[in-house]
């Protein structure tokens, strides 16, 4: 109750919502003052004298010394309707959350706004529940249940809400081949209805006798395939609202009872329906669904969509004997994608006794949670929702609250954003935060705060003579009208553009604007008409014309400076770099080009300063060092001493140098013995003087040949004959195991000794057979 009573106190008044240090990395331009501030941090200075940009961060237009500077306004939140939370009941409404209505100005750009919403369950709210039966013979039992328990259903709903009304309708088949048989269905049995795709029997009503009077009416009757068509009559109970009776506050219940999978978008192509579900009602004066042999069935997306948009809970009720099976491979799966808190389909059992409990559950389920969602969004605000509905204090990021109570009251805050980078021209737009599958809502009106006052009027002068007439005069500026340009709207642009500022390549050549008859050029550009471009102009080392001590570039040209001159203002007139440390220039043999020595005919170096045709001083020096230093070459003694003069031998050189006062010169030669000898000549004003490194550098002495032929002579026949011992050695190794090998045989022999098979004796004895006989005879 503390908590109801601060916040009814909070809104009767309009709520200012700010959090400072956020900033967001965006700089501040803008040609209008609304432009301008939709930026976060920005302000704008309306002074009528003001020269520099007026749009700008505030600390900068509060240095720059603007004298009236407009500011971004916070984001403000104004409660318009919040009416008490109320139980409801016969001919009072229901509240179940607050508030109603509410108005934003929400500045772009700026920190979140947080909407407190405040949620708690009536106990009587409306309760319009529907019920949509298959009539097949299988699901006779339910319609029978449904009749004899009618007076219990009701009772027992009223425990949970005394605002409840029923209504009843039966949906089967197309009839038409090959999912119905006309014909053979029109009179097939007792107490039979010829096949149809959906019939509307009661609407609505609070009376159950008539809900009763109603379901004795329904008689059974068939198809030929086993799915059923009840997308079609489920479509028709959620579009066609005022046929049936929904409330336009009430929690809206669909019982869908059946005990076979349906037909869905699709299937109708093998009646040779073609024409797609509309979605819209088409239901006849009878009840009837018309067009059920004219549009395909409703795709399952569509039954959500509309599910979604009207509100409806639809709680799946599966009975028959495959009903587990039903239930898990087709129902439960479409339970869970639509609104409302039933994510699964209800088992019947066999004789439809559970249907109370079913229904009670049921709505206790959807009375006992909440998901807060919203209607579609404008495209520039970002909206999240957070609650408390853990019960520990702290606000977590979740729409969905489970396991409600009577006395429990939620708070929902909705932190809403604008990520505006422009003014719109329509500033008010609206969308609504609201518990799904309820039509409760809070209605948000939305105004994007991005205007300035001093942009309306009376602040602001149409046809202002500060503008000369021709515009409007806001917030320090003048807004021309069309045809008119400058600071005061004193330029004619009513004329042709391409006259004032046309060329062959376009206006302005392509590359510039043209304001008030005259051509503001893009950077790189400039020219009359913007027809000069510094790309015509070449570098030098990768600097337009030389860089900016060099020189300009002037419409495709390079215009030096004083002191440069050439095609890219490379060469520099001063001759500081060709003067010698004699402060001579280029040693009296060149002169001087873009700081560098051009030297005369034969003459070289930096400075012009050696002499090419002139005899080398380090050649003139060449006898004197040999007999000086080395008692060699072609000066005898006293020729060395007459013409050498000045001639020192020392065991270091100095480097040479080059100076106002003396100059070394490093020298190398070689002599007939191959030795290199290095001397440096000295010169100064009054002498010249020889040093002499004590030391030559002589090349060893080469080895003698016929050594290095003996040696390779003797190496080659020692290797040969080192091959011959080898040789003998491995072959007298061999044949000594061959040998070794025959002795042991021999005193081992591995043989018998048997005769010669082609061998005969040398006597032949032969016996007559006949002789024996006759020495018989004579005895």
């Amino acid at each position: 109750m503390a908590l109801l009573g601060v916040y009814c106190q909070m809104v009767t008044m309009t709520l200012f919502i700010f959090i400072p240090g956020v900033v967001f990395c965006q700089s501040c331009n803008g040609i209008r003052c609304g432009d301008c501030l939709i930026r976060s941090g920005c302000a704008w200075c309306k002074a009528p004298d003001y020269k520099l940009n007026r749009c700008d961060s505030l600390k900068k237009m509060i240095g720059d010394g603007c004298t009236n500077i407009v500011k971004r306004e916070p984001s403000r939140i104004t409660v318009t309707q919040n009416d008490d939370f109320s139980d409801g009941g016969p001919g009072l409404e229901a509240v179940q959350i607050r508030p109603q209505r509410v108005k934003i100005q929400l500045t772009p750009n700026d920190a979140e706004v947080r909407l407190p919403i405040y949620y708690k369950i009536a106990r009587n709210f409306p309760l319009d529940v529907y019920f949509l039966n298959d009539p097949s013979y299988t699901m006779r039992f339910l319609i029978q249940r449904l009749n004899e328990l009618a007076n219990s259903i009701a009772d027992d709903i009223s425990l949970l809400t005394t605002d409840f009304r029923f209504g009843l309708g039966t949906s089967m088949e197309k009839n038409i081949l090959p999912f119905t048989d006309p014909k053979g269905l029109m009179y097939s049995c007792n107490n039979c209805d010829p096949p149809y795709s959906f019939i509307h029997r009661l609407s609505l009503t609070r009376d159950v006798e008539d809900f009763k009077v109603a379901l004795s009416k329904v008689n059974t009757t068939g198809n030929r395939d086993k799915p059923e068509g009840l997308l079609d009559g489920l479509m028709q109970v959620m579009v066609c609202g005022e046929r049936i009776g929904w409330r336009n506050k009430a929690r809206k219940m669909v019982i869908y009872a059946s005990d076979i999978q349906f037909h869905q978008a699709g299937d109708g192509r093998l009646a040779g329906i073609l024409e797609p579900n509309d979605c819209m009602c088409h239901m006849d004066s009878t009840g009837k669904y018309s067009k059920a042999e004219i549009q395909d069935y409703p795709s399952v997306g569509q039954i959500i969509q509309k599910a979604r948009e009207n509100n409806i809970n639809i709680l799946f009720v599966i009975g028959g004997d495959e009903s587990e099976r039903v239930r898990t491979t087709v129902y439960n799966s479409l339970a869970a994608a639509l609104p409302g808190g039933i994510d699964f389909a209800a088992e019947l059992d066999t004789t439809s006794s559970n249907i109370i409990q079913i229904i009670g559950d049921s709505y206790k389920r959807l009375r006992d949670t909440v998901k807060m969602v919203s209607s579609l969004l404008p495209k520039e605000i970002m909206l999240k929702i957070y609650s408390d509905c853990n019960s520990d204090g702290r606000f977590n990021l979740t729409n969905l609250c489970t396991v409600l109570n009577f006395n429990q009251t939620l708070t929902f805050d909705a932190s809403i954003q604008s990520n505006l980078n422009t003014c719109l021209e329509e500033r008010n737009s609206s969308f609504a935060i609201f518990p799904e599958g309820l039509d409760e809502r809070v209605t948000v009106d939305l105004e994007h705060a991005c205007g300035c006052d001093c942009q309306m009027e009376p602040e602001a002068e149409p046809n202002s003579a500060k503008c000369n007439g021709r515009g409007r005069y806001e917030c320090g500026i003048c807004i021309c009208d069309p045809g008119w340009a400058g600071e005061r709207c004193d330029c004619d642009e009513r004329g042709s553009v391409a006259e004032a500022c046309g060329t062959e390549q376009g206006i302005c050549s392509g590359v510039g604007n043209c304001t008030c008859g005259k051509c503001e050029c893009s950077p790189g550009f400039d020219g009359e008409k913007c027809e000069c471009s510094d790309r015509n102009c070449r570098s030098y080392n990768g600097l337009l014309c030389g860089g900016p001590t060099n020189g300009i570039c002037d419409c495709g040209k390079c215009a030096c400076y004083s002191n440069f001159t050439g095609e890219t203002c490379e060469c520099s007139t001063s001759t500081g770099m060709c003067m010698t440390e004699n402060n001579t220039l280029c040693s009296e043999n060149g002169i001087c080009e873009c700081g560098e020595c051009i030297c005369s005919a034969g003459f070289t170096g930096n400075h012009c300063e050696r002499c090419k045709n002139c005899p080398a001083i380090c050649e003139i020096q060449y006898n004197c060092v040999e007999c000086a230093g080395f008692n060699q070459g072609l000066y005898n003694q006293s020729i060395c001493d007459q013409r050498c003069k000045n001639v020192e031998i020392v065991s270091f050189l100095q480097e040479a140098s080059f100076n106002k006062d003396l100059t070394i010169t490093g020298c190398v030669l070689r002599d007939r013995f191959g030795c290199i000898i290095k001397f440096n000549v000295h010169d100064s004003e009054n002498e010249q003087t020889i040093k002499i490194k004590s030391l030559r550098e002589c090349p060893p002495s080469p080895p003698d040949p016929l050594i290095i032929g003996a040696s390779v002579s003797g190496a080659v026949v020692l290797t040969v004959l080192l091959c011959i011992v080898i040789w003998k050695l491995l072959t007298m190794f061999y044949d000594n195991m061959e040998y070794s090998k025959f002795e042991h045989d021999l005193k081992n022999p591995a043989w018998e000794t048997i005769e010669n098979p082609i061998y005969k004796e040398c006597i032949t004895s032969f016996e007559n057979p006949l002789r024996e006989a006759n020495v018989e005879e004579s005895s």
